[in-house]
């Protein structure tokens, strides 16, 4: 089987520190701090002057293989219907997560969204069964169709304010998709093993 790619050299570890934690650490900077843990000098075990959440994070990130099933790569769409996933009894401040509506895509997001308690939306937008890499060349993940997602679950009387996250591979969309839709969007990482990292306290792992 040839494997997607699911862009963990993306994975951006230095900005998720400060250079006091970089230094708490026996570090130069953030940077210095993230290739140690990548070289695995240090493990996110020992930074116990991190929050529990952060230390979780930064395992997913570090060996995000481990978290995060192979999936394979493939040149025809794999559907699956366009739909709301609510996970732990979200509510209306809780995080919307917007995603493809492709099979592989749901697969590696159930997995990774398997690892938290936090309450959150995960929206998949019909895009024919693209992958976002692929929906990002074929264009077929577009403002319309979005738009279509959240006006079909009624997601702006529903959650507190009009934030989306947008998958970082479609951070070229951005522009275009808050536009059309009126939403303020923030854009993620393009690894979804950063995710917990970028979501910050609103990631909490299992007790």
């Amino acid at each position: 089987m040839l494997a997607a790619d699911l862009y963990f050299d993306k994975i951006d570890l230095a900005r998720y520190f400060t250079p006091e934690e970089a230094a708490a650490a026996g570090a130069h900077d953030p940077g210095d701090l993230a290739a140690r843990l990548r070289a695995g000098e240090v493990s996110p075990a020992a930074l116990d002057f991190l929050a529990p959440h952060k230390r979780h994070a930064l395992a997913i990130a570090l060996t995000p293989g481990e978290f995060l099933p192979q999936v394979p790569s493939l040149e025809l769409p794999r559907p699956v219907p366009p739909d709301l996933v609510e996970l732990n009894d979200p509510g209306p401040e809780a995080p919307l997560l917007v995603t493809g509506n492709s099979e592989f895509t749901l697969t590696v997001m159930t997995a990774l969204l398997a690892l938290t308690l936090s309450p959150l939306y995960l929206l998949l937008v019909e895009c024919r069964g693209d992958t976002v890499d692929m929906a990002m060349v074929y264009r077929s993940f577009t403002p319309q169709r979005l738009d279509q997602g959240l006006t079909t679950h009624r997601l702006a009387a529903r959650l507190k304010e009009k934030r989306l996250i947008l998958p970082g591979v479609l951070a070229p969309l951005k522009a275009e998709l808050a536009a059309y839709t009126g939403w303020e969007i923030e854009v993620g990482p393009i690894c979804a093993a950063e995710l917990p990292l970028f979501l910050g306290e609103a990631w909490q792992p299992p007790a």
